[in-house]
């Protein structure tokens, strides 16, 4: 499985460098602005995972019924079968056409004038072509896990190790893979999902960066309210 360590470790950096030109034009999107675009990824991804709860719970029924544990030990001590383990191409996807959430998102911010909104517009067009020349482009499970390293480094103050961003490679790999909802998304729907995992968890780091750089509480705030919205919705934390 490609690993992504490289795009947690670097994902300050290439903000950095995009923010050195960004930040005073960026920061005066009214805070509605941020919080419609994480409206709009939560509720493009929650029904991947509210379908998979119900098949998990629904694996778990199946396993009391056969004499084993919820946990997936039977009753005579013997371990339940692994679950599923699917290559990280199951979560590939082939994208239609040219970016589409970059435009979305800055034609739907308030409180700023045209150049600004052009501005935003680029912004959002670099952070999805820096992740994709470190991550596995076009992939859901490296987007997910983008977004909540992201979410982890703003909590914790420091990013996510090589062991964690793996795990949670792997995890929303499969399980995205097993969610019959997955299926039903079709290329656009894909496409834009994967595009508004990116540049939220971009503009995550870019409020703690730029509240931390101006000393100002409320970027912060915002940053760490966006946060713990993606680790309850995605990792359950």
């Amino acid at each position: 499985m490609e690993n992504m360590r490289s795009t947690c470790t670097s994902k300050t950096l290439f903000l950095a460098v995009l923010l050195v030109g960004f930040c005073g034009c960026i920061v005066k999107a009214q805070d509605n602005s941020y919080a419609h675009m994480l409206n709009v990824t939560m509720t493009a991804s929650q029904n991947l995972f509210v379908a998979q709860t119900a098949v998990n719970q629904q694996r778990q029924n199946m396993r009391v019924a056969a004499g084993q544990s919820p946990h997936g030990t039977s009753s005579t001590g013997q371990a339940a079968p692994p679950a599923i383990q699917y290559p990280i191409t199951a979560t590939d996807f082939q994208p239609l056409s040219q970016p589409i959430m970059p435009d979305q998102f800055a034609n739907s911010a308030t409180g700023i004038d045209q150049a600004t909104r052009n501005t935003m517009r680029t912004f959002f067009q670099q952070v999805l072509t820096s992740f994709e020349a470190k991550a596995r482009r076009d992939n859901f499970a490296h987007a997910f896990t983008f977004i909540c390293a992201a979410a982890l480094q703003v909590r914790n103050g420091k990013e996510p190790s090589n062991a964690e961003v793996n795990q949670m490679i792997a995890s929303f790999n499969n399980r995205l893979a097993g969610s019959p909802t997955y299926y039903t998304f079709n290329p656009r729907q894909q496409q834009m999902l994967y595009e508004s995992l990116i540049i939220t968890g971009g503009i995550i780091v870019f409020l703690d960066y730029q509240g931390k750089q101006t000393n100002n509480p409320q970027l912060q705030a915002q940053a760490r309210d966006m946060s713990a919205a993606v680790l309850k919705a995605f990792l359950g934390m």
